[in-house]
């Protein structure tokens, strides 16, 4: 019989490995991809018009998310339509304006300053009276000063793979341009607008799941129908709805594959959290923002000189440093043997997950600063 049971074990353990094989796999290639085609669809010329983006992506979340509330027959939740409305609008705006920033900067640096999202809520906090560990402030002050020497060791130009010689050179002349300084202050700007609008989301999130009771879908379902709503009330309001079908004729099958892979990825970072763990998927999420940068760098020609190497490299080790303090602090592992984790995983800190995930990269480090304030 004990024989018996250690068969048992070990299949288990073979299935729980196999399942953690499958949602590596499919968080890194889901969201990888979602990275690159965002780069594509706003890079060489092409822009991204940012009311039809969230249009289109929001309707396939809230599929996702409808189809998930369904499978787990999750109850519906109290909380006034009202309340979702202003969630839809603040995650809206952080999703707009990180968008919007493309135009104006490149693609690693909208993902390097995405990773300074602790920097507003840590400085909220402390105007409240909030305190944080010296370790924390340490590990801010890395990931800016990386993300600082990235954005200003130099002009970081984007090459075009397009056969077109005539065309080469005007792509990479515009995008020259683009990279300028003053064109990547408005980007950051934008960016910092953005981050600004993360805090909110999180801030009022927060303060809804103290007072209500709501899961981890629905509460997705909710937001992003909220989304979806206000783009759409925003394409006939501000008389855009021309633009909207003219992107889906350039690039419908582009937004189509955009709002696919990132529904896709928040099913795999549901099973992800659901039988490993908030810990085990906040560090697939780092390895997938490594691999975003540099299939990005590489796919798309960035060329980095030693100073934003550098930058690169202090903020990537911040991020680790940051994982590797939480893991040793006894965080969300899978637990002895691969198993699930012993303590549940709360819905919202769930739906936090799911929801920070939507825009690519958005804020890892703050989802674990969080799950710190809570111990």
């Amino acid at each position: 019989q004990q024989q018996q049971q250690q068969q048992q074990q070990q299949q288990h353990n073979h299935q729980e490995l196999i399942w953690l094989f499958i949602c590596f796999l499919g968080i890194m290639a889901s969201f990888v991809c979602y990275g690159l085609l965002l780069e594509f669809a706003t890079s060489g010329g092409r822009t991204l018009h940012e009311l039809s983006f969230l249009f289109v992506t929001s309707g396939l979340y809230t599929l996702t998310a409808a189809a998930g509330r369904y499978v787990r027959d999750e109850t519906p939740t109290t909380i006034p339509p009202a309340r979702f409305a202003v969630l839809g609008l603040t995650s809206m705006g952080s999703t707009f304006f990180s968008v919007r920033s493309l135009r104006y900067v490149i693609y690693p640096i909208q993902v390097l300053a995405k990773s300074c999202k602790p920097v507003p809520v840590m400085l909220m906090g402390a105007m409240m009276g909030k305190s944080y560990p010296l370790k924390k402030y340490i590990n801010v002050v890395m990931i800016v000063l990386g993300v600082a020497l990235f954005m200003g060791g130099g002009s970081s130009h984007k090459t075009s793979s397009d056969d077109d010689g005539e065309a080469d050179a005007e792509v990479v002349e515009e995008e020259e341009d683009v990279s300028s300084s003053p064109s990547q202050i408005i980007g950051i700007v934008l960016l910092f607008v953005s981050l600004c609008f993360d805090g909110g989301t999180g801030a009022y999130e927060d303060k809804l799941m103290s007072v209500h009771s709501v899961q981890p879908f629905d509460l997705m379902y909710n937001i992003q129908l909220g989304k979806t709503i206000l783009a759409g009330i925003g394409l006939l309001v501000m008389n855009e709805l021309h633009l909207f079908i003219k992107l889906v004729h350039e690039m419908g099958f582009l937004l189509l594959a955009l709002g696919l892979s990132g529904a896709l990825g928040q099913v795999f970072i549901f099973v992800t959290i659901a039988k490993f763990g908030a810990l085990t998927c906040s560090i697939i999420g780092l390895a997938r923002k490594v691999t975003t940068l540099c299939a990005s760098i590489y796919f798309y020609g960035h060329h980095l000189n030693a100073i934003q190497g550098t930058g690169l490299l202090i903020s990537v080790t911040a991020m680790v440093l940051n994982f590797w303090g939480k893991k040793k602090g006894g965080g969300h592992g899978h637990g002895d043997g691969g198993r699930a984790p012993t303590a549940p995983i709360a819905p919202e800190e769930m739906e936090k997950m799911l929801s920070e995930s939507e825009d690519e990269e958005q804020g890892d480090l703050e989802m674990m600063d969080q799950e710190d304030d809570k111990k």
